[in-house]
């Protein structure tokens, strides 16, 4: 059985985490700053809350990623967006945030992801329905656990790269917000005295997740 996880040990690891800004993806700016939300539930399973955005959205519609969005005049930084914003989406208040993650540069549009780790506070969290078709959760030991982390193939120049993807229920968690979640999990890992599976090509494209012929 993998230790206890909790909120002070993985606030130790993000404080001694090295993050970095990852530069803008080709044919991308990537320079709209997106504060968003990373809320860990710490109970018998850790889990990582996620949204399914609402169909009807403008942007990004029917994709899972994290609470969270650009910032308003009223926000005193990112991270009060990010907050503001999880309030908004799903009803979480009193989340602690424990620290930061590396900013992620999104394959579909201008944005960025500054994503903030956090409790998760609030038990009782609601999807705001003009916004948020539903709330997923990540179970990280049953991840932790897989043989191996899917991943889409793609290359960039001469390089050839693996672009990881997760699975919860019928929803895929691909780009950016894999990417947090990736980072995220290469940190719960050692903690929980798990090691991060190794990545692999999996059956899914691009086209199957982006919805593109």
């Amino acid at each position: 059985m993998a230790p206890r996880l909790t909120p002070d040990a993985l606030r130790r690891a993000l404080d001694a985490h090295r993050r970095i800004e990852v530069e803008a993806l080709p044919g991308r700016t990537n320079h709209i700053r997106a504060g968003v939300l990373v809320p860990l539930s710490f109970g018998e399973q850790v889990e990582v809350i996620l949204t399914q955005r609402a169909t009807s959205m403008r942007q990004h519609a029917g994709e899972v990623c994290f609470p969270g969005g650009r910032p308003d005049a009223s926000d005193a930084d990112l991270e009060a967006t990010a907050l503001r914003e999880a309030n908004e989406e799903i009803a979480l208040s009193g989340a602690e945030v424990l620290g930061r993650l590396s900013s992620i540069p999104v394959y579909t549009s201008d944005h960025r992801l500054e994503p903030f780790v956090s409790t998760v506070g609030t038990a009782d969290l609601r999807a705001a329905p003009d916004e948020v078709a539903r709330v997923l959760r990540l179970n990280v030991e049953e991840t932790l656990r897989l043989p191996h982390l899917e991943s889409i193939p793609w290359e960039e120049g001469h390089m050839k790269h693996l672009s990881p993807i997760f699975r919860i229920d019928d929803a895929v968690v691909f780009g950016a917000t894999a990417y947090v979640l990736y980072e995220l999990l290469g940190l719960l890992a050692p903690l929980l005295e798990l090691q991060l599976p190794e990545s692999r090509p999996g059956t899914l494209r691009w086209q199957d997740v982006l919805g593109r012929d």
